[in-house]
């Protein structure tokens, strides 16, 4: 029995299966479940399953696997996630309101938060080992799908797993564009500045320093380094349709908040003010050196402006590139056969867990479901369902003999 792809896909996005931060914690939602419908998913068409309980059971994964292994035959991991960015409805769709959460499938898209990001890539890989079971050939490789919680809090799941011991000979990260194969991905280093003035009446600023003023100055001298960091290339291409030829470094500045300790009112200068940033690496860039830069320029603003700030770092994570040519040769063929055309290559703008595989010496390449201008993040997530057919259809290709 095949599997129904839209269905399960259905099925899997009505799970809210979020992770956030609250401060420094990490808030996970419904992984439990989100986990359980995978592995029913997989051993309802036929497929091994081993579940994995990582983090002290925060973090359940599921590896599933075809019933019989080939003896001799090197193995190759296709890694997915369960996890999702938290989404807020409703969502105004083709002039339809939906809920993130109640999927909408219309003229050949699944809509619904987590349909692109990545339940599209958990779907498509258990269905393409279904359709290697079905076929009864041997593949050339002993496949296996990973899915796993975390990936978008820095990758938890994933570095857990490779903590524990397993290993595979090769890896495809499917968390990726279906448009090009990925042959690296951006390192990603996000926090917090911290900006701390003397709170007071708003009638009497004299008296007072403003910390959300000084925060303004601050985030307005910060764009010398935005520029700065935005003027640097990388070796590796840039994904189809982007504004700059080469993967280039980015700095964004995505909260503006005051923190827990600080009243919200109009009338009373905060003491405090906090800015959320993310500052995107090129692939082959060095974590330590970027985050050098930036508290490097920070401490001459301070010392500029005059003003009180701290950073908080809380996440960094390198970027990786691949090292094997013969395997992203074998993957470029074998993703061209599905597309029935030549695919080109790139490397991603943002991060995936291809780094900790990498660390450990594992072969990487990334190639998945989600399509550029598909909203993953954002109001409107939605995901192609020939791009999931392309998919399993390139399993197919890559695997067989």
């Amino acid at each position: 029995m095949t599997v129904d792809v839209v269905q399960s896909l259905v099925e899997l996005v009505k799970i809210p299966s979020e992770v956030y931060y609250e401060g420094n914690r990490i808030v996970r939602r419904y992984y439990r479940e989100a986990a359980e419908a995978v592995a029913r998913l997989a051993e309802t068409h036929g497929l091994r399953v081993e579940k994995v309980d990582l983090e002290g059971g925060e973090i359940p994964t599921v590896i599933a696997s075809l019933p019989g292994k080939a003896s001799g035959k090197p193995s190759v991991a296709f890694v997915t996630h369960y996890d999702v960015v938290p989404a807020k409805g409703p969502w105004v769709v083709e002039g339809r309101t939906m809920d993130p959460y109640s999927p909408l499938v219309l003229d050949g898209k699944v809509y619904g938060r987590g349909a692109a990001d990545d339940k599209s890539g958990i779907v498509a890989t258990i269905a393409g080992l279904v359709d290697i079971r079905e076929a009864g050939i041997e593949p050339r490789y002993n496949p296996v799908v990973v899915v796993t919680g975390d990936e978008e809090v820095g990758g938890t799941g994933i570095r857990r797993l490779l903590e524990k011991g397993y290993r595979w000979d090769y890896v495809i990260i499917v968390d990726s564009g279906s448009e090009y194969v990925s042959v690296g991905a951006s390192g990603v280093v996000h926090g917090w500045i911290k900006v701390k003035g003397k709170s007071g009446h708003a009638g009497y600023p004299h008296v007072a320093r403003n910390a959300v003023e000084d925060l303004v100055r601050v985030l307005g001298e910060l764009m010398e380094l935005k520029t700065v960091r935005g003027a640097r290339l990388s070796k590796y291409p840039s994904p189809p349709g982007s504004p700059v030829p080469y993967v280039w470094g980015r700095l964004t500045f995505n909260i503006l908040r005051l923190p827990p300790t600080e009243p919200e009112k109009h009338n009373r200068i905060p003491g405090e003010a906090w800015c959320g940033f993310d500052m995107r690496l090129l692939p082959e860039e060095d974590v330590e050196e970027a985050v050098r830069e930036l508290y490097a320029k920070l401490s001459s603003i301070a010392m500029k402006l005059g003003v009180s700030l701290e950073v908080e770092i809380i996440g960094k994570q390198k970027g990786w590139y691949s090292k094997n040519e013969a395997f992203v040769r074998e993957v470029l063929t074998a993703a061209g056969r599905s597309k029935g055309r030549e695919v080109p290559v790139a490397a991603e703008l943002g991060g995936n867990d291809g780094t900790f595989f990498d660390e450990y010496g594992m072969d990487v390449v990334a190639f998945g479901t989600i399509r550029e201008g598909t909203n993953i993040h954002s109001e409107g997530e939605h995901v192609y369902v020939e791009d999931i057919e392309a998919f399993r259809k390139f399993m197919y290709e890559f695997l067989k003999p």
